[in-house]
């Protein structure tokens, strides 16, 4: 094993090598067991010459083995806690998906891949995507998951989704004693919507998620008969902008909300 491969911060070149060793302690067992085959064989006829070769072979083949198996050890004492910790793992990652033209950014310390959310746990050498860990996280692995997974639907549905946050809006709208149809920050309807401990779980991350894919839906009008408004200004450029990363791969920032009565 090359002495420098525990320095080496990338996993993705660890896994290639871990399966490249495998491949040849699978060739190496194939032989042995064909090996003795023949050496049975050989016995059963009692074919002298045969029984040696076979034997011989079979000897070679087994000290063979100690060295890829101890290549095999090597390779699982990599620190992959302190790969994913150091921020290359990050890295790795990131410039894979470029290679594969899936766009994928960090915020508020997720990383997002429309419509993927995921985030790391260093501590147990796993990913959390969409809130369930994954021990699976070879960066090749994992961008495979994140191109088959753009195609499926997460988050809330719209029509729940809208009649929740239109009853949050009305809350942060009484709260700072604001005329109805104002247009306030999201970051306030994000802070109503998880007061209570059971919503702790509902990350930015998701909520602003589920912003766009309402917001994508052409569904903007509670059963209240209130449309919906986001607004693009130049509250986007202020402190409370959330962003996600739109089905096209680019970023949509958000930042205001309001509800406004029909006429």
């Amino acid at each position: 094993m090359n002495p420098n491969l525990k320095q080496d911060s990338s996993l993705e070149r660890h896994f290639e090598m871990a399966e490249a060793t495998v491949d040849e302690l699978v060739r190496i067992v194939n032989s042995i067991s064909a090996r003795g085959k023949k050496a049975k064989k050989a016995s059963q006829t009692g074919s002298v010459r045969d029984y040696i070769l076979a034997v011989t072979e079979l000897k070679t083949l087994v000290e063979g083995i100690g060295s890829v198996v101890d290549e095999l050890s090597s390779l699982a004492e990599v620190d992959v806690s302190k790969i994913m910790e150091s921020g290359s793992y990050k890295e790795e990652l990131f410039s894979l998906c470029e290679e594969e033209d899936i766009r994928i950014i960090e915020s508020d310390g997720k990383f997002l891949s429309y419509p993927t959310i995921i985030s790391l746990s260093p501590s147990d050498a796993t990913v959390i995507i969409e809130k369930k860990k994954q021990r699976g996280i070879r960066p090749s692995f994992l961008v495979a998951q994140l191109k088959s997974l753009s195609k499926r639907q997460f988050g809330l549905k719209p029509e729940t989704f809208i009649e929740m946050i239109a009853t949050a809006y009305d809350l942060v709208v009484a709260e700072k004693e604001l005329p109805a149809g104002t247009v306030v920050k999201l970051v306030d309807l994000y802070r109503v919507l998880t007061i209570l401990p059971a919503a702790k779980s509902y990350t930015k991350s998701e909520f602003v998620r589920d912003i766009y894919l309402l917001d994508q839906s052409g569904i903007d009008t509670t059963r209240g008969g209130r449309v919906l408004k986001l607004p693009a200004s130049a509250m986007t450029r202020s402190s409370g902008t959330m962003e996600t990363v739109a089905k096209g791969g680019q970023i949509k920032l958000y930042a205001g909300i309001s509800f406004e009565v029909t006429q």
